[in-house]
């Protein structure tokens, strides 16, 4: 009985551990603003940061080869980073970071603006995978 007991507890421990990735999806409004809340609680846990998203027409595909994001982190403290990268815009999933470490445990705001958002965006997705 107290093996059983035991097999219990700690299956349902290894069912409360957190997810090695995780995504989030926010679907276009037009605006071209996309912001996303990651919780980094472990300062020594390295991972990987990609983009996702969809263009619903495959002709623009044809005709636009990259469009610019610009990305903002901003960290629980209030400090910020920015930068502005560039999607292709034949691919579905994006590498942004490999190994990225953050600076400050908690959770930070990923805010990405797309100027000109091509017509036909479906929306923009973020890829948190631990290492």
């Amino acid at each position: 009985m107290r093996r059983l007991l035991l097999v219990a507890v700690v299956l349902a421990a290894a069912a409360c551990a957190r997810p090695g990735s995780y995504e989030q999806f926010v679907r276009s409004d037009g605006s071209g603003e996309y912001s996303f809340s990651l919780d980094f609680a472990d300062t020594l846990q390295a991972c990987d940061i990609s983009f996702y998203t969809a263009i619903d027409r495959p002709l623009l595909k044809d005709t636009l080869v990259s469009f610019p994001l610009k990305v903002v982190w901003r960290a629980p403290s209030g400090r910020y980073f920015s930068e502005t990268v560039y999607y292709p815009a034949d691919s579905v999933r994006v590498r942004y970071r490999s190994g990225l470490v953050p600076s400050e445990a908690g959770e930070w705001t990923l805010s990405v603006s797309i100027e000109k958002e091509p017509r036909g965006l479906r929306g923009l997705g973020v890829i948190c995978s631990e290492r």
